[in-house]
């Protein structure tokens, strides 16, 4: 341990770690723009019957509130721009931002983790920037970043490692498909381009870590994730939401260009003299760091911990880069059963979600149970209906397989605890 803090805490110049922020931050813009001029408070927090909270406690503050925070975001989103304003204004997005996407698991993807992540991180390391002055900080702080972005690409690798990506092609076969529709372009359905662009993509997320981190093959990967997340832009923008996460990840490129070289390049194109500040890190903080990372390597594989795969359960899916990794076809079907008279009634829940809710509705299982609920308080406070059982007939086609019941559809949901681990009220995947 004290040979790898040794080797952690030598000096490094700081300025791509700077830079990096600086077009992040950019990046980002777009994202908080995207906020306040689509009406994303309004729509996705405010207008729905019923939100679902990543903790109980996490509650939408007033419409005023949240609307002057958008905008707190906003302003806080252009100052991480500057150098002197950089660390106050990541610390104040970083709140804000994350705030809003644990509001509602509903409307949750990776790019928003990855954001409040890559935020998070440039709170720990940099805690002085200037593109005149050569900041020196120890290398985990360049190391730590570099880490991240080599996680998200690896750990998206491994979890390709699975039959349904390897044998069955799925679900890049349904993608493109899709795509297919869309254009009405049939070379997209090609079975060559198919198996293609599938053994491509595990190759490319197993591999591109390796290739940013090592000099010799540095270029090549950058020429590499340039035309990857490129094509993922044009492929997934009217397909899936895909956002601005390819333009982050193509940013993330600053993070593996030689310190030494770019602050030699920029500091003496400054006409003020060169000063060198030296910032250190305590050992505490250092273990902190290291810490925080081995749980980002870890978390990932928390499912293995529950029974059941996990793409079908959706215990332990979230925060672990398992992206573009499956389809659903589904048919559900939400009843309400007076228990007095015996009547059975059906309910449209689509009435009472958004569209991206409803969307998520049919791909993460934890948030059939909360809408069990809220119809239940529902017929109770505005129909008068005391004594009900709420069911739910939910037919589920998991990668193109045979259609299968998700759970008993007798089953009373509105007695289930949301807070369960492992979901044990499902029925397995037949595979």
């Amino acid at each position: 341990m004290k040979a790898l803090l040794i080797y952690l805490s030598d000096s490094k110049p700081s300025i791509t770690i700077s830079l990096f922020r600086f077009f992040f931050s950019l990046v980002l813009l777009f994202q908080s723009i995207y906020f306040i001029s689509g009406e994303f408070i309004n729509e996705n927090i405010i207008k729905p019957v019923l939100l679902f909270p990543f903790f109980d406690n996490i509650t939408p503050l007033s419409k005023p509130t949240l609307i002057t925070l958008s905008y707190v975001m906003l302003m806080s989103n252009i100052g991480m721009l500057f150098n002197k304003t950089a660390r106050l204004c990541t610390i104040t997005f970083c709140i804000c931002f994350t705030y809003f996407w644990l509001l509602d698991k509903g409307y949750f993807n990776n790019h928003y983790y990855f954001i409040s992540l890559m935020c998070f991180l440039l709170i720990l390391v940099e805690k002085k920037s200037s593109f005149t002055n050569t900041i020196l900080t120890p290398s985990i702080s360049i190391l730590s970043l570099q880490l991240m972005v080599f996680i998200v690409y690896f750990v998206s690798g491994l979890n390709k490692l699975n039959p349904y990506w390897l044998f069955d092609l799925q679900p890049m076969k349904h993608i493109l498909e899709v795509k297919s529709d869309i254009t009405s372009n049939t070379f997209f359905i090609n079975p060559m381009l198919i198996f293609i662009m599938t053994y491509l993509g595990v190759i490319f997320d197993l591999c591109i870590g390796f290739l940013l981190l090592f000099k010799k093959t540095r270029v090549f990967a950058f020429i590499l994730v340039c035309l990857f997340h490129g094509f993922n832009y044009y492929l997934f923008r009217d397909v899936g939401e895909i956002g601005i996460f390819p333009f982050i990840m193509i940013s993330t490129l600053i993070l593996f260009l030689d310190p030494v070289k770019i602050d030699e390049l920029i500091i003496s194109k400054s006409k003020k003299p060169n000063q060198k500040v030296d910032i250190k890190y305590s050992t505490v903080f250092m273990k902190f760091i290291l810490i925080f990372m081995l749980l980002q390597c870890l978390l990932p594989f928390r499912h293995y911990l529950f029974k059941g795969y996990v793409d079908y359960t959706g215990v332990g899916q979230r925060f672990s880069w398992r992206m573009k990794l499956m389809f659903k076809d589904v048919n559900l079907q939400y009843f309400i059963i007076d228990m007095k008279t015996k009547k059975k009634y059906e309910t449209n829940i689509a009435t009472m979600l958004t569209p991206k809710q409803y969307n998520n509705l049919k791909y993460f299982p934890d948030l059939i149970v909360p809408v069990a609920k809220k119809i239940k308080d529902i017929a109770k406070n505005k129909n008068g209906m005391r004594y009900t059982k709420i069911t739910c007939d939910y037919n589920i086609q998991f990668m193109g397989n045979q259609t299968q019941k998700l759970f008993n559809p007798n089953l009373d949901l509105s007695k289930v605890s949301h807070h369960t681990l492992e979901n044990r009220w499902i029925i397995p995947l037949k595979e």
